[in-house]
């Protein structure tokens, strides 16, 4: 700050005060015109000299401040609202429905259990990413066994899959995974059974039937195969 505009800005408060103080006494307030006129500056006091050259300086040094662009200020209207989504149960059914398939479609994977939002890894989950196949499902099975397909994907009309027959190494690698979502996104709800409706119960009855059969057949031919060897052997 150069020396002429500490001069500039000390001429300026004396004569503020000077004008105040003839102001004060015009008006009928000696009092209050004293106190002003003790304010003026003996330009010959060294002492008074310093002092109006300091308050000079940090007169412009405020105003000058005041000038500068600072921090914007606080608004409301800067703040972005977080949407946390409120937790629910999901059914499969209606976690199907939670697939990302356009922007305005909301993105959840279930992982033991734990609905996720999975919305802001649309490259990862979302149409056309390595695990889009898991948008909108159950993906407990298929990180435990490190399966990306849809086959490993359990039926919408099954029951929710139990998990039960993993082992130690499944288990561990579902694990890591289910700390890995916990850790990253944010939990929606958690994944239930839908009701079990006449109709459904009646469906799931059919399909077990049918699986049991298939079971049975599988083992009786197995079974004729090996007899079929046996006596191979003793021939």
């Amino acid at each position: 700050m150069s020396h002429a505009t500490i001069a500039s800005a000390t001429a300026s408060v004396a004569e503020a005060a000077s004008t105040v103080a003839a102001e004060a006494t015009s008006q009928g307030a000696p009092v209050v015109g004293q106190f002003f006129r003790s304010l003026t500056p003996d330009l010959t006091s060294p002492v008074q000299l310093i002092l109006l050259a300091l308050a000079g300086y940090f007169t412009v040094r405020s105003a000058l401040a005041s000038r500068s662009k600072g921090p914007e200020k606080f608004a409301m209207a800067n703040v972005q609202e977080v949407v946390v989504p409120t937790k629910r149960d999901f059914t499969p059914q209606e976690l199907a429905e939670c697939d990302g398939h356009d922007e305005g479609t909301a993105l959840h994977i279930a992982v033991r259990g734990v609905v996720y939002d999975v919305s802001k890894a649309r490259g990862f989950y979302g149409p056309g990413g390595p695990y889009a196949n898991f948008a909108g499902r159950d993906a407990s099975r298929g990180l435990a066994l490190g399966a990306f397909d849809t086959r490993i994907l359990t039926d919408l009309e099954d029951p929710i899959d139990t998990l039960k027959d993993l082992n130690k190494a499944e288990n561990e690698a579902l694990d890591e995974w289910a700390t890995f979502f916990a850790g990253k996104y944010v939990p929606v709800g958690r994944l239930v059974d839908a009701p079990m409706t006449p109709e459904r119960k009646a469906a799931a009855e059919t399909k077990a039937a049918a699986e049991t059969k298939a079971a049975a057949e599988k083992k009786a031919t197995a079974e004729a195969e090996v007899a079929a060897t046996e006596s191979k052997k003793d021939v």
